[in-house]
């Protein structure tokens, strides 16, 4: 197999060594040392050439007909060769580039399919947010309320031991009431039975009065 990237320097010292063997080099020549394809070959070859300005092999005679036939030949079956190397390599870019399609259809199915997900997900997360927000605004809400009850309750608990106390200073009051009514209602039966034991006066009749004489006239 041809190797790719043949540079200048390969393809001057083959086509110097050619020379010293009194070959005038060819592209097919220093092909067949160095490799690489024809397409680099030959302006590499053209530089040789005109660096050594046509002495690379000297008193050289026409190429006989027979030769030149041959290596037309020659030349004819390396180009065809070559074009069914480029049409074969030609083939096997077009295969990549179909499958490097396929594939990047594949991928950009794949990027519509996550984003899809991702829509979801960011949607999810938006409504999961949402209500983590309502949930802790009434959480939030109950504490208030539970400290508004908590204030409401010490007022209420307040006021109910206001209400005790007033309640026992009314007790005590009517318990004061009781005992002074019963002071009194005893230091009233005691004057009744005093009253009892004492002897009442006897009454005299009451005089008549007399009539006042009567005037004549």
């Amino acid at each position: 197999m041809p190797r790719p990237g043949v540079t200048r320097e390969q393809v001057f010292e083959a086509a110097d060594a050619l020379a010293q063997e009194g070959i005038q080099p060819t592209a097919k020549l220093v092909h067949d040392r160095t490799g690489g394809s024809f397409s680099t070959i030959t302006p590499h070859l053209a530089a040789w050439k005109d660096e050594r300005g046509g002495r690379g092999v000297a008193n050289i005679p026409d190429m006989p007909e027979s030769v030149a036939g041959a290596a037309r030949a020659v030349w004819a079956a390396a180009w065809n060769a070559a074009q069914e190397a480029i049409k074969t390599e030609r083939d096997g870019l077009s295969a990549a580039r179909r499958e490097m399609e396929k594939e990047r259809a594949e991928m950009a199915a794949e990027i519509v399919e996550l984003e899809t997900k991702l829509d979801a997900i960011q949607a999810e997360r938006d409504s999961l947010a949402a209500t983590l927000e309502a949930e802790t605004k009434r959480h939030r809400e109950e504490q208030e309320r539970m400290g508004d009850l908590k204030i409401e309750n010490a007022r209420l608990e307040e006021r109910i031991a206001n209400t005790e106390r007033r309640a026992d200073e009314l007790r005590d009051q009517v318990t004061r009431l009781e005992s002074e009514l019963a002071r009194l209602a005893h230091k009233q039966g005691e004057s009744k039975e005093g009253a009892k034991e004492t002897p009442k006066p006897k009454e005299r009749p009451a005089t008549r009065a007399k009539p006042a004489p009567k005037n004549s006239s």
